[in-house]
């Protein structure tokens, strides 16, 4: 994936089926692993919910594993509730001008940008994290949820928003997260969805720290698949 600072930015959008699906863990997870490539690549978050005083939030944790850090996100909450909630409490809105205008001042080549909560997550009225997502204009999506009972409808549901609501949008590259507590569908349903012909193909991703061999080897393929999705969405779009 190599991007040259003269060329526009090339921006990977993270979106998830659900809230607390591990999108950070992903994202950590790739940019650390470009970071090793010698990519400069920018993790951020620009909107985020439930910061905590003296703990790592998940820009935080992006911006550990950059190579180029990003400045503070322009709304950042303490409250653990949606995003819109939380601004709604402090008198303000999340507005996408704003977002755009952080996201463009990184000053990275590459840019992984996560958002918070779900894919159809409101930040206000008439407002969804898919509205931000189409806004960004990325080069890459990807989608992540949990490896677990459950996970066929979650995402055959984004798949439909984003067919039906975003049909410019590139095609996500489904990641599912290893669960806390497996069950029988745990290992397989990346399988399924494929069966299905819901996805080509996709990743599942273990719960290992960002250097473990197997997670290494789960963020390569997602990086493969990434850049196949990137080639796919250039030829469609020519």
């Amino acid at each position: 994936m190599n991007v040259s600072r003269e060329t526009p930015p090339w921006r990977i959008v993270i979106a998830g089926t659900g809230t607390e699906v591990g999108k950070t863990h992903v994202g950590v997870a790739l940019v650390a692993a470009l970071a090793a490539r010698g990519e400069p690549v920018c993790g951020m978050k620009p909107v985020e919910s439930g910061i905590v005083a003296n703990t790592w939030s998940d820009a935080d944790r992006l911006a550990q594993v950059s190579v180029v850090r990003a400045s503070e996100a322009p709304f950042r909450f303490e409250p653990a509730v949606s995003p819109h909630l939380a601004a709604r409490e402090l008198g303000v809105s999340i507005e996408l001008d704003q977002v755009l205008s952080w996201v463009g001042t990184q000053g990275a080549s590459l840019e992984v940008i996560e958002t918070a909560g779900a894919l159809l997550s409101p930040l206000g009225r008439q407002l969804t994290n898919l509205d931000m997502i189409k806004a960004l204009e990325g080069d890459g999506l990807i989608l992540v949820g949990l490896d677990r009972l459950g996970i066929l409808h979650e995402v055959a549901a984004c798949l439909l928003a984003l067919r039906t609501l975003a049909p410019e949008l590139p095609l996500p590259v489904v990641v599912l997260n290893e669960p806390s507590q497996r069950d029988a569908s745990t290992g397989i349903n990346v399988g399924e969805l494929q069966t299905l012909g819901l996805i080509q193909d996709g990743v599942m991703m273990p719960r290992g720290a960002v250097d473990d061999r197997e997670t290494r080897k789960a963020t390569e393929k997602l990086i493969a698949l990434l850049e196949a999705s990137r080639r796919h969405h250039d030829a469609a779009s020519a």
